[in-house]
């Protein structure tokens, strides 16, 4: 074994002699005995060598080596065996075989330091077996070999839902994924198995499992749900899993320390803390996935490939392996069979029946934690539209939900019945249930917000119908919502003189010489028209009621008519209709001139009013 990195763990044996006994090394009394009874086989002391022949066959030695024990004078007299230091393996020892890798250059460079004065087979044979084997193997193989050869205490968890247990794995075939891909891929599983009576759940996902996920896989165990009759769910006292990144990144951790739950992660290269999950994908693999098509380790050809596969995935066709629903459905039967038919020692039952079996209360999940803690969450935004929410090929329906916006989702990463709708600050809005999926309970209060706007829209359009009829009427009436217009600053008393005006000729003031002699300079105004009309200068016209007024229920319209009719009088009686000629306008602008009095000069109430 000269220059190994490791030893045999028993001594190897010596070659047998003649007699056939075992040889073995003698020790001290044993040389002194054989010393004794060879001096009394002769007088003088010095034995014959056929008595030291068969000493030395005795104890399997050479008769060269009798022949030392008879010189050594301490063995004759008797003397107790002296007391030498024997060589004793230290951590410096250990550091130096750590360093050196081998064990025969090790002991040349203690030698040669002047660390250790043995041969060469006495400090293997002390490594061998006086040094601790933990230690010898940490320095050979570093932390493994720690981990792997030393004592751990066994425990088991006291009633369901203490302890679970999670796990992934790279499953050993090849699916393919969807018809939107163009090469296969080995699906990854992950599975959280109950660690009092090992009852497993497995979730599969086409990319590499992140810590949204392992939320969510946590969500999907523990939901209450009915399982080939029994309960399952609940709330765990703590998860154990392996020291992987996702098991503690920000939403999986916080998750975690919302719901109160102990996160206890396994030793590093410790997989056997972990052993239930690390059971269940055995069984997963041993049971799915070497009896599938599309095996990566059910038996290799020639070439080295595997006899149900092509060696590289773009050489993989499609109809060579499964595809990913059949895959996914295949999954579950192989949990389902694995939770209820394969025996427990341990408890005598199935998985299932184990679970079932125990009084222990299950601590059942609040929608409302798991929606806000280890729900699936992605940072992309989904828009409501006339189709609802369009999510992973499905569209979802829900209440409070406004048209054109947008919204952030949740949901689990195997069950897409329903998601969890969010508002951009984070803020819940409902559960959105996918549309083929509504029951009528679900639909009947969609359908009731639907109504509530409709009902909400026929008030605007009444209210808007309303606000232009009362226009109408205030445009006519030259009011606006039952209040005088602002605009007509003294047109009611310039309208009733323009009346009087027309109704009886009134004779111009006299004016003074002055005032004469400018309106003589001043050039004449042309005569107009009699049937023309005159232009007014800018003012309103004079309001007047409508002769019918608007038929509406309104109070506004109703206070402004009757506002009117105190200040103008009743409502003008309609006008039948005339002969085609001369007639006078209700507008003052619009009055016909008298004939005889064209060529006169305006008077001054007519430049006023002008």
């Amino acid at each position: 074994m000269t220059g190994s990195r490791r030893f045999s763990s028993t001594r190897p044996h010596q070659p047998t002699g003649a007699t056939g006994s075992t040889r073995h090394r003698p020790g001290w009394a044993d040389k002194q005995a054989a010393v004794a009874q060879l001096r009394r086989l002769t007088s003088e002391g010095r034995p014959l060598g056929i008595h030291v022949k068969a000493v030395a066959a005795k104890w399997g030695v050479s008769p060269r080596a009798v022949y030392t024990w008879l010189n050594d004078a301490r063995l004759a007299d008797g003397t107790s065996k002296p007391q030498r230091e024997r060589f004793e393996p230290t951590v410096e020892h250990l550091t130096v075989v750590a360093q050196e890798q081998n064990m025969h250059s090790a002991h040349k460079l203690l030698v040669k330091a002047g660390l250790v004065d043995c041969s060469y087979e006495t400090f293997a044979r002390a490594m061998r077996e006086r040094a601790n084997p933990t230690l010898v193997a940490a320095a050979l193989e570093g932390y493994t070999g720690l981990v792997n050869n030393r004592a751990y205490l066994s425990w088991t968890p006291p009633h369901r839902n203490h302890t679970w247990h999670l796990d992934h794995t790279i499953m050993d075939l090849w699916v393919w994924p969807s018809h939107k891909h163009a090469s296969p891929i080995k699906p990854q599983v992950t599975v959280v198995a109950d660690g009092y009576s090992s009852l497993l759940h497995a979730i599969p996902w086409k990319t590499h499992v992140n810590g949204d996920m392992v939320a969510a896989a946590l969500v999907e165990f523990g939901t209450e749900r009915d399982y080939f009759g029994v309960t399952i769910g609940g709330q765990p006292e703590q998860v154990v899993c392996d020291n992987a990144a996702q098991h503690f990144g920000p939403s999986m951790r916080e998750g975690v320390q919302r719901l109160g739950w102990i996160l206890a992660p396994t030793a590093a290269y410790s997989s056997w803390q972990n052993g239930v999950a690390e059971r269940a994908l055995g069984l997963l693999n041993q049971r799915l996935a070497n009896r599938a098509p599309g095996a990566t380790k059910a038996g290799k050809i020639r070439t080295g490939a595997s006899r149900h596969a092509a060696k590289l995935p773009k050489d993989i066709k499609p109809e060579e392996i499964l595809g990913w629903s059949v895959f996914s459905d295949l999954l579950q039967d192989t949990v389902n069979e694995i939770n209820t038919t394969i025996l427990m020692e341990k408890h005598g039952r199935t998985r299932l029946g184990s679970f079932g079996a125990d009084p222990t209360e299950l601590r059942h999940l609040d929608p409302v934690e798991y929606r806000t803690s280890l729900m699936t969450s992605g940072d992309l935004t989904y828009m409501w539209t006339k189709n609802g929410l369009n999510f992973d090929g499905n569209f979802y329906f829900g209440t409070s939900l406004e048209y054109g916006r947008r919204y952030r989702i949740r949901y689990l990463p195997t069950n897409r019945d329903f998601i969890e709708v969010f508002s951009l600050d984070g803020e819940w809005i409902c559960q959105a249930t996918r549309a083929d999926r509504m029951t009528r309970d679900q639909i009947a209060p969609f359908m009731a917000e639907r109504a509530e706007i409709e009902k909400e829209f026929q008030a605007i359009e009444k209210g808007v119908i309303h606000f232009r009829q009362q226009m109408a009427a205030a445009s006519h009436a030259g009011v606006t919502y039952g209040h005088e217009d602002a605009t007509y600053d003294g047109s009611e008393d310039r309208a009733a003189f323009v009346n009087r005006h027309d109704s009886q000729p009134v004779e111009p003031e006299p004016r003074s010489l002055a005032e004469m002699a400018v309106s003589e300079d001043a050039p004449k105004p042309k005569e107009q028209n009699a049937k023309s009309h005159r232009k007014g200068a800018g003012r309103p016209p004079a309001p007047r009621v409508p002769a019918t007024p608007p038929a509406t229920k309104d109070d506004a319209a109703r206070q402004a008519t009757a506002r009117l009719a105190a200040k103008y009088g009743s409502a003008l009686p309609p006008q039948e209709a005339t002969a085609p000629g001369p007639r006078r306008s209700t507008d003052a602008s619009a009055r016909p001139v008298d004939s005889s009095r064209a060529s006169e000069a305006p008077t001054h109430d007519e430049e006023e009013h002008q």
